[in-house]
């Protein structure tokens, strides 16, 4: 029997980090496509690539099942909505062909995921769509760390890249913790937060889920490291 079209959440980059549902729909798949990206950096080849969702999917030896699209820098919108546009018309025509079709992707479709434009357009073709939730990874990161995220009466907000003074005080003044993914588009603000409010607890991690895999709760080695693309950090009281 045909699913509909999967957008498979893997989690943060642990194979072993992905719902049985999520596996057992990654078995079931005809075709999984994941996105990708050009190993010089400049998203325009098609030559060697990388996805960490591709080495997820690799540990679970389906990776002959794997389709990658390379998805432009994410500032060049135009680009990347025109290679989202060719997935969705790739996944049309396979759908059409009865394949059972996953796009996967790692951590989790809901959270700042454009995948997601795939499936809109599918939807408004009347193809059929699931979203199998992942672990966020955030929530991968308080694990690895034992840390409680929110307790009691607190709140959550998490910020993507960015860490202007007047927003984070105002957030932490009134009971919440504070999650900064896409870190390296706001090092600099991030750090000199960091010096000026030496009170807070600050919970930096980077490459979250992986062997390369980097944490600490000192605040003088966040300002002397250097901070990649995969990082993020965890400001609590």
């Amino acid at each position: 029997m045909q699913q509909p079209v999967s957008f498979v959440s893997l989690g943060p980059g642990d194979p072993e980090l992905i719902t049985v549902k999520a596996l057992n729909r990654l078995r079931q798949a005809d075709v999984i496509i994941v996105p990708a990206t050009a190993k010089s950096g400049d998203g325009e080849t098609r030559g060697e690539t990388s996805s960490r969702a591709a080495d997820i999917i690799a540990h679970w030896q389906l990776d002959g099942k794997v389709q990658r699209y390379v998805i432009p820098m994410q500032h060049n919108l135009v680009k990347v909505w025109l290679e989202y546009e060719k997935m969705a018309a790739r996944v049309l025509n396979l759908y059409q062909q009865e394949k059972n079709v996953v796009i996967a992707v790692e951590g989790d479709v809901s959270i700042y995921a454009s995948i997601h434009y795939v499936l809109e357009m599918l939807s408004a073709l009347y193809i059929p769509t699931e979203q199998l939730p992942g672990i966020t990874s955030f929530i991968a990161a308080a694990a690895s760390a034992q840390l409680s995220l929110i307790e009691h009466s607190q709140s959550l907000s998490v910020l993507p890249g960015r860490a202007e003074e007047e927003e984070l005080m105002l957030l932490m003044e009134t009971g919440h913790n504070v999650v900064v993914m896409k870190l390296s588009q706001c090092a600099q603000d991030i750090k000199a937060f960091i010096e000026r409010h030496p009170d807070f607890s600050y919970h930096y991690f980077e490459n979250v889920g992986t062997p390369e895999q980097f944490y600490t709760d000192s605040p003088q080695t966040i300002l002397d490291r250097d901070i990649p693309y995969f990082s993020m950090l965890i400001i609590q009281h």
